[in-house]
């Protein structure tokens, strides 16, 4: 027995020290941790919530807030989020640069929280998985594969007008956030899958539709409570087993399309038709011809991820954009007027307003104004990247594994860069002032190796769906209605924008 217990006790010794010197080492890294972001530019943190109470909100209070930070700090800067956890800002093209220009994977703090939905697709996935798929990707959007894409975008475009034109016979205001994303997720999923939901027309009340919304609406919730960014903890809860629920949907949906695929490749006609481009090829096509150079092609679990991927990046996202360009076009009519003139121009003389291939780089004063509101409204407002070596940020530090938060939206408004950043000036995106600036100083789609691989087809169906819908219609906005900006994981308003369209006989 005394054997027993003195080896018991050794032991106890033995784990008590060995916490002590792991405690002591933690601490040694803390300290040194601590000194390092001390170095950085930054208001003085609270000793226990560090910066966390000086931010107001992720609403026009916060993106003020965000303004005088980047007017105090023009290049970077940190803040504590509580006592623990650090974070590194940068806001100034040469600095953004820094990070873009490498392959930095994604900051894991928020983008786990789209992982159950996404999966390691080429949002989240890293290192050498990261460059293999990107690769194996990158043939999906080049333009001989993008343009037939017109033909399915032309089609959504002429149902959400349709709708539009619905609401103009009652001069009645409608939503557009709502509309729109209806649109671009009809687009995207006949795009990615050929999945026809007939959401526009009320297909919405589809299940897999449902999900679809369900998820993005609990990701952007959850974005907003840090209590529930511990996965044990959310998923312990009805909203996290929803979530969970709605993505096996959404997987088992996406799991049955891809086998349907797949076994009917294997039909050497089909086959055929696929490798000679005799139809229109969809993103699954894509993923699952696909080979690297040992002949190898994505597994099913990969596949589900990257189309899940493409469906959360060209949703949300696109919707976001297309929205605030409608709402920035509606409060200056002058600029309105002047795309009208030019799409007018450009539609003249043809039977249907039908955009082709080769107007697309035939509207340039269009382009300038989407470019502009992409800079104004920011509607992917943040990136965040998580260091993988010890980096120096503007002759400052950054130590591994630190948390670095590109805030695209401060960039588009560094006073440094963009004068009178709060006015909506087409005119910024001309050849000459764009050559003029730094190529990080504008960044909606991201920029450098990890640049946003689909953004020319975003592009695409933005400049498509407003030519046709300027063409048709003059935008009118409520003058009753505020229109509050509200920063998430997209940059969406917080009651919406309303807005009515007027019908307008082309010049």
């Amino acid at each position: 027995m005394a054997i027993t217990a003195t080896a018991f006790s050794v032991a106890v010794v033995a784990i008590a020290v060995f916490c002590v010197i792991k405690l002591m080492l933690a601490m040694k890294e803390y300290r040194k941790l601590c000194y390092r972001v001390s170095q950085f530019p930054q208001d003085p943190p609270h000793l226990i919530w560090g910066h966390l109470f000086q931010y107001p909100g992720p609403d026009e209070k916060g993106l003020r807030y965000q303004r005088e930070m980047v007017g105090k700090y023009p290049r970077v800067s940190a803040g504590w989020m509580g006592p623990f956890v650090p974070m590194i800002m940068v806001s100034h093209p040469d600095t953004v640069k820094l990070i873009l220009k490498t392959s930095e994977p994604k900051g894991q703090r928020i983008y786990h929280l789209i992982e159950p939905w996404i999966g390691d697709g080429l949002l989240l996935s890293k290192g050498k998985k990261w460059a293999r798929n990107r690769r194996l990707l990158t043939p999906a959007f080049h333009f001989d594969i993008l343009k037939p894409y017109l033909g399915i975008k032309n089609k959504a475009a002429d149902v959400l007008l349709a709708r539009m034109a619905d609401h103009a016979k009652k001069d009645e205001y409608f939503e557009v956030f709502s509309i729109i994303s209806k649109f671009t997720l009809d687009v995207i999923l006949k795009c990615a899958f050929s999945y026809d939901t007939d959401c526009q027309r009320g297909g919405d009340q589809h299940p897999y539709v449902q999900a679809v919304y369900s998820l993005s609406e609990m990701a952007l919730k959850r974005f907003f409570q840090p209590w529930f960014h511990s996965d044990w903890i959310y998923f312990l809860t009805p909203a996290g087993r929803k979530f969970l629920k709605n993505c096996y949907l959404v997987h088992k949906v996406a799991e049955e399309v891809i086998s349907k695929r797949r076994e009917a490749l294997t039909d050497s006609s089909v086959r055929e038709q696929v490798a000679k481009k005799k139809r229109c090829l969809d993103f699954l096509d894509i993923l699952l011809t696909a080979r690297d150079e040992n002949g190898e092609g994505l597994k099913s679990d990969e596949i589900r991820a990257e189309v899940d991927t493409f469906l959360f990046e060209g949703h949300d996202t696109t919707a976001s954009a297309i929205s605030w360009t409608m709402y920035s076009l509606a409060q200056h009519p002058d600029i309105q007027a002047t795309c009208h003139e030019e799409i007018d121009e450009l539609l003249r003389f043809r039977e249907t307003d039908d955009i082709l291939w080769e107007d697309l780089s035939h509207l340039p004063y269009l382009s300038m104004c989407i470019k502009e509101a992409l800079r104004l409204h920011s509607p992917v407002p943040f990136i965040q990247r998580q260091l993988t070596q010890d980096t120096d940020l503007d002759g400052f530090l950054a130590p591994k594994g630190m948390l670095v938060n590109i805030i695209v939206y401060n960039i588009h408004h560094n006073p440094t860069v963009w004068e009178d950043s709060l006015e909506f000036r087409p005119e910024r995106f001309t050849e000459e002032n764009i050559n003029a600036r730094s190529p990080y100083a504008f960044i909606p789609f991201s920029a450098g190796p990890r640049n946003c691989i689909g953004q020319n087809f975003a592009m695409d169906e933005m400049k498509l769906v407003l030519a046709k819908m300027l063409y048709r219609f003059t935008l009118v906005l409520d003058p009753g209605h505020k229109v509050e900006k509200l920063e998430s994981l997209v940059m969406k308003a917080k009651t919406g924008i309303q807005m009515k369209v007027i019908p307008r006989k082309p010049a």
